[in-house]
């Protein structure tokens, strides 16, 4: 096996992977992960295909692929780390009636510093 194979076999399985994750019900990551998603199963696919006139070129298409995966990642650490925070401003910053009843980040559903 030489390199172009082994990087054609792994284009291959992320783009299918990429491709389940925009066809499955089970992943729940909203619009833009559904773009970002796309993105990289578009990508993966014409790299592995080695088609020059399919959506975009070779190059462009490695591009695409390596800025949408880094966009991912950025996106999972934000969802990870950032994200709970954010849902808490939120909460307490609309003041809606979700909030105000039934979210736990709500008046009195968790503990938070005194201002």
């Amino acid at each position: 096996m030489n390199l172009e194979t082994i990087n054609t076999i792994a284009c291959g399985l992320i783009a299918f992977w990429a491709t389940w994750c925009v066809l499955s019900g089970r992943v729940r990551d909203g619009v833009i992960g559904k773009l970002i998603y796309s993105a990289i199963a578009i990508s993966g696919f014409v790299v592995m295909a080695r088609n020059q006139s399919l959506f975009f070129g070779q190059t462009t298409a490695v591009l695409t692929m390596h800025a949408t995966l880094a966009l991912a990642g950025v996106r999972h650490i934000f969802m990870v780390i950032w994200w709970p925070r954010v849902q808490v401003w939120l909460c307490q910053a609309l003041r809606c009636e979700h909030c105000l009843k039934d979210c736990q980040y709500g008046p009195g559903g968790i503990e938070r510093r005194k201002r």
